[in-house]
């Protein structure tokens, strides 16, 4: 009788058992290397993350030529496309508004939800005859308490404005008592005063520095008259200027002329480096 031999089936699934370890270890060895692939991956989206943006070629940002505050004056008297024209202009633009009118608070609220800076635009009186704005406008005939309690009741019926420039007001803007009064008011608030300047013997500025408000003036009128050419020249002089200081102000009106001239050239001074900014970023 032939003895069975063990040797051959023995060593048949010793093969197979090696085999599958191979195969197992292999998986392993694969999935091991599948893990530390997506490891570096996750790495790599990281820190892609952490890395700004790159346009490829990278283009350079403009090189600052100057910043431009522009205060748009006389907002709360109208309601219309013109004054909505002036909500779509992508800059950092500073809008005024006179209190007393039926848009004064609204629009407060529109600029603001839109992006835009807010202030007073403060009746004061002229050296001429003052027009509008009777129980708000301030006169160098009213005593200190009067005047600060019309410009607590512009401010609180503009709750969205944090500053002031005055309209108007060659007389008042020169007189001592009332701009010391007003400048109480706007320091208890923590505001800001921009000195629109309508009279060279304004005491507006030089006030509000003795009473610790921040402070800065107008340096250039847009749009005294209503052609597109002449507030083009005057936009140019105030670019000069900022050029020049390294910062200007500007001042103009709700008008259809400005809104065109400033939606034309806005974008293509940006491009060429000039910052637009709000007016509370350029006091001193």
């Amino acid at each position: 009788m032939t003895k069975f031999d063990l040797r051959t089936p023995i060593i048949y699934i010793l093969t197979v058992i090696i085999v599958i370890l191979l195969i197992i270890l292999k998986k392993m060895d694969d999935r091991a290397k599948e893990q530390q692939l997506e490891k570096k991956m996750e790495q790599v989206e990281i820190e892609k993350e952490d890395k700004p943006h790159k346009i490829s070629p990278e283009i350079p940002p403009p090189v600052l030529k100057g910043k431009i505050g522009i205060i748009i004056d006389d907002f709360g008297y109208r309601n219309d496309e013109v004054s909505d024209g002036f909500l779509k202009l992508n800059a950092y633009l500073t809008y005024a508004v006179i209190p007393g009118h039926e848009y004064s608070t609204s629009f407060g609220e529109k600029a603001v939800n839109a992006g835009y800076e807010v202030i007073v635009h403060m009746p004061m009186e002229n050296t001429g005859k003052t027009y509008g704005e009777e129980e708000f406008v301030l006169t160098t005939e009213m005593d200190n308490e009067t005047i600060q309690r019309r410009v607590n009741t512009a401010f609180n019926q503009i709750p969205t404005a944090i500053g002031m420039n005055n309209h108007q007001g060659s007389s008042a803007s020169a007189d001592q008592r009332v701009m010391s009064s007003v400048a109480r008011v706007i320091n208890e608030r923590n505001l800001f005063f921009v000195d629109s300047r309508t009279t060279v013997e304004t005491i507006a500025e030089t006030t509000m520095e003795v009473f610790g408000v921040p402070t800065a003036r107008r340096n250039v009128f847009l749009d005294n008259d209503d052609d597109e050419e002449k507030i083009t020249e005057q936009f140019m002089k105030l670019v000069k200027k900022s050029e020049e200081l390294g910062s200007a102000i500007g001042t103009g009106h709700v008008k259809q002329k400005t809104l065109n001239v400033l939606k034309k050239h806005i974008p293509e001074l940006q491009k060429k480096g000039f910052k637009f900014e709000f007016v509370s970023k350029m006091l001193h």
